[in-house]
């Protein structure tokens, strides 16, 4: 891709990336929980009301971590604290490399970005590469990295309603 194409294939990104977190907030209230976790043994992102109870439930692609403190993104496929059978289902974000032509796509170690922004750039990339539904930012309760989760398919558990 020239700089210009891919400037184009950016905005596209974080435009339809905008687009499906809109769509997931009308339709499944994400961001309106009390809680949320992620469980990496099974890829599950939960949302849960104030009494605990497990209300919307998402299988996801960890795409990866973004660090305020020294404004460095990383990978989830080449990020050793995520479980392996999560980075394998990560991998294909490395394919970004060769149909963009930017070597950050095949960088394994944390890499300097520019902001948070930068990161949600990235992860609308993943999220139209991947076909997903939207992005969660699972934000860090010590101040830590934040994660991005590509969302893959969404609904209440148990044919509740979401």
């Amino acid at each position: 891709m020239t700089e210009a194409e891919f400037r184009v294939f950016l905005e596209a990104a974080v435009e339809e990336l905008r687009h499906k977190n809109n769509l997931l907030q009308e339709q499944h209230q994400i961001g309106s929980f009390a809680r949320w976790w992620h469980e990496q043994g099974t890829a599950k992102l939960q949302f849960l009301d104030e009494a605990g109870l497990v209300r919307l439930e998402a299988d996801t692609i960890h795409v990866g971590t973004y660090s305020p403190k020294s404004d460095t993104w990383r990978w989830a496929w080449g990020n050793d604290s995520v479980l392996p059978h999560l980075r394998m289902r990560a991998l294909a974000l490395r394919k970004l490399q060769a149909i963009t032509g930017y070597d950050l796509f095949g960088n394994e170690h944390a890499f300097k970005i520019e902001e948070e922004s930068m990161a949600w750039e990235l992860a609308a990339i993943s999220v139209k590469h991947l076909d997903a539904l939207g992005c969660y930012r699972g934000p860090s309760s010590t101040g830590g990295p934040t994660t991005f989760l590509a969302i893959i398919t969404i609904a209440a558990p148990y044919g509740g309603a979401s």
